[in-house]
């Protein structure tokens, strides 16, 4: 249950609003694509995008991004337990996606480490827009795999009058989860505010078996839990918004409190996960009452017990100001700016000691201006300037990232014209970065992007939409710089000072009917040149060499000698994983039709694959399977259900020393009943309590995807 000192907020965050939200504040906004400069709608952007308003938030929902996300076609979840679930666009995450609250980026520490949470909070947004493919133009170069835009409507670009608000409330059966979501949205005038919060707090992760499936003794891990995977989360944003017909000025606060738990195993010194739940020792923490009989309580783990919790803090600052309809030769002009304070602890609890092990501290601040111009000799288009600066330090046993200063600053242009029937788009964009520590000279990279995309309309609902883009994208710092052990992922990683940028040619073919028969097809290719990955490199880091003076990769081995001829100490010994580029190739489809059986039913068939494999052979490390989907739908009057399977096949490409997954089949329902303000519902995930090891996650071997949930709650809106 909800922990004692929040009990008293959950009834008035209730009572204020939630995800979904039953009033009819923005209904004209909702039609736009805010990623488009242009005010665009999605069948009128040539590429594969989707948009989950608030009705489909309330269904798809969950604790992290890329669990909400997941079963969009070409998107997939990296877990790292439950407390992270990182989004994957086409098998590409981290550097490669950008992650926006509102238009401006998540200053996180996700793409550092796969144990590092995003610092967005689903339950929160009031839609999500999802650009698959490269939108590198318009948010740089961290975008050449696809844009997550998280929309929370904390500034209002419409005037309304009036209070609407909503509150939500869930429990999910699998870990004990309680949620409470509230929010509030007022106007009068010219003046709006929005208020909204969720509390969040959950229990340990249900799973059909064991825990680690490579252990010979189950008694070496959890059976039927994965411990140590509670959260406990607590997160608010405040706006407040002046709109007339011509400017639009507005600020929001965000604030972020995330605890929770690192699977053991995943983030152990030793390398020997203990696979005893100690609740006791988390402050805070209620222990998860049917576990209790499974737990081990030998004298081993009463003597010996160690657990890793995370407890992530961020405040993000967003100010807006649009000057929009304008009377002359430039018609909008806009100024969005970012600024975010990010700190998270990871807190090492050994026999009920709890101890900082690392601090990671980011210090963040992003500008965008963009002026949009009236149409000049058929042409319309948008001038755009963006800078962003990212102070990173961390502190501790975990420090594999020394302190750096990376500075970005890119100019862009996009423009369009009617062409040959259809919709010509054509940009290009400059950026160039510089990356400070004070260990080494600056680091310095420019980038080139540009692309030219073509919209014809088939017919009247048909459209046939083709991108060709060649995108540059320079090297992050952890790829630069990281020299040092990795605990989250068991590694030792070896960053590359020299690496150049890395770019890709890509191809996109979109076929979309939007009546009748709903449907979308896509086809990508992306050829790499110079694809920076962290290659395995099949040896493991030896302290004995580190003791003798050696480093990087000088101190890793696969000589046992080097390991006092310890089979076990070179089992236990983190991997070696230096960061290098090499060609590659990135394959895939994405589809879904949708099937009108009668005026109250449909059927929505869906599928989605990724072939990525380097140009010298080998397969690109981590990617997700191929999936085939459907989805009965039926609404009439009160009741809307939904009954989904999902099909994901065996990855048996999983990239160098690295593990295949077997094939799965998921099965999820959902069911609401609404009447006037009021609404429940019922959802139900992975039904058959499926064993599901996700090949996209550094813990498939030793934490599986959730059993079966059960998710029951309540909204009323006014």
């Amino acid at each position: 249950m909800i922990n004692q000192k929040y009990r008293g907020l959950a009834l008035p965050l209730m009572l204020l609003a939630p995800t979904v939200l039953a009033g009819n504040i923005d209904t004209i906004e909702e039609l736009i694509i805010t990623a488009s400069p242009h005010d665009k709608r999605a069948e009128e952007l040539p590429g594969a995008i989707t948009v989950l308003d608030r009705r489909a938030l309330q269904r798809e929902v969950s604790a992290t991004l890329g669990e909400t996300l997941q079963n969009q076609p070409g998107m997939h979840s990296s877990s790292f337990g439950s407390g992270v679930g990182l989004p994957i666009i086409r098998g590409m995450d981290g550097n490669r996606v950008e992650v926006l609250n509102n238009g401006t980026s998540v200053a996180d520490a996700s793409a550092t480490s796969p144990d590092h949470a995003s610092g967005v909070e689903p339950l929160l947004a009031d839609r999500i827009e999802i650009l698959r493919g490269p939108a590198t133009l318009r948010y740089g170069p961290g975008a050449i795999g696809g844009v997550i835009n998280v929309i929370d409507n904390s500034i209002h670009t419409e005037a309304f009058d009036g209070i609407h608000g909503a509150g939500e409330i869930r429990h999910n059966t699998n870990n004990d989860e309680d949620a409470f979501v509230g929010r509030l949205d007022g106007g009068a005038g010219s003046l709006a505010f929005h208020l909204a919060g969720v509390l969040r707090q959950s229990n340990n992760v249900e799973i059909p078996k064991l825990a680690n499936s490579s252990v010979d003794d189950p008694a070496e891990t959890s059976n039927g839990y994965i411990a140590n995977s509670d959260a406990e989360v607590d997160s608010w944003v405040f706006g407040l918004s002046h709109v007339t017909d011509n400017l639009v000025a507005g600020l929001s606060v965000v604030h972020l409190d995330n605890q929770y738990g690192v699977p053991p195993g995943a983030h152990d010194h030793g390398g020997h996960g203990d696979a005893h739940d100690d609740h006791d020792s988390h402050d805070s923490h209620d222990s998860h009452d049917s576990h209790d009989s499974d737990q081990d309580h030998s004298e081993d783990g009463e003597e010996h017990q160690e657990f890793t919790r995370i407890h992530m803090e961020q405040r993000i600052y967003q100010g807006k100001l649009l000057w929009r309809n304008l009377n002359g030769i430039i018609e909008k002009i806009s100024l969005d700016l970012n600024h975010t304070d990010y700190k998270h602890r990871e807190i090492e609890i050994e026999d009920g000691e709890r101890n900082t092990g690392t601090v990671f501290d980011i210090d963040s601040s992003e500008v965008r201006t963009e002026a949009t111009h009236a149409p000049l000799f058929g042409w319309m288009g948008t001038l755009g300037l963006q800078h962003k600066r990212r102070d990173f330090d961390a502190i501790g046993a975990e420090a594999f990232v020394p302190q750096s200063d990376t500075r970005t600053t890119g100019l862009y242009l996009i423009e369009e014209t009617e062409f040959g029937g259809g919709d010509l788009e054509l940009g290009i964009r400059h950026d160039h970065q510089t990356v400070a520590t004070s260990a080494s000279d600056d680091i310095d990279h420019n980038s080139f992007n540009a692309s030219a995309s073509y919209l014809y309309p088939l017919t009247e609902n048909q459209r046939l939409g083709l991108i060709l883009s060649r995108t540059e994208r320079a090297p992050a710092a952890e790829e630069l710089l990281s020299n040092g052990e990795h605990i989250a992922t068991r590694s030792y990683e070896i960053g590359d000072p020299g690496l150049d940028t890395e770019s890709a040619w890509n191809l996109e073919l979109t076929w979309s009917n939007s009546a009748h028969v709903p449907a979308t097809v896509s086809l990508f290719h992306r050829r790499f040149s110079d694809f920076i990955y962290a290659l395995d490199t099949g040896s493991r880091f030896s302290h004995d060499l580190e003791e003798e003076g050696f480093n990087s990769l000088a101190a890793c081995s696969s000589d046992l000698a080097d390991f006092d001829g310890d089979g076990d100490e070179f089992a236990a010994s983190p991997e070696c994983f230096s960061y290098i580029q090499n060609d590659a190739k990135f394959t895939g489809l994405e589809a879904e039709v949708t099937l009108p059986m009668t005026e109250t039913q449909a059927l929505r068939l869906w599928g989605d694959a990724v072939r990525a494999r380097f140009d010298n052979a080998g397969d690109v490390p981590r990617m997700p399977p191929a999936r085939l989907g459907a989805n009965w739908d039926f609404a009439s009057g009160y009741w809307n259900t939904r009954l989904s399977i999902t099909y994901a096949f065996k990855q048996d490409r999983p990239g160098e020393n690295q593990s295949d997954t077997e094939d799965y089949t998921r099965v999820d329902a959902y069911v609401r009943y609404g009447v006037k303000e009021w609404s429940v519902f019922i959802k139900g995930a992975n039904l058959t309590d499926e064993e599901i090891r996700n090949s996209t996650s550094f813990l498939r071997d030793i934490a599986p995807e959730p059993g079966r949930s059960i998710v029951i709650g309540a909204n009323y809106s006014f």
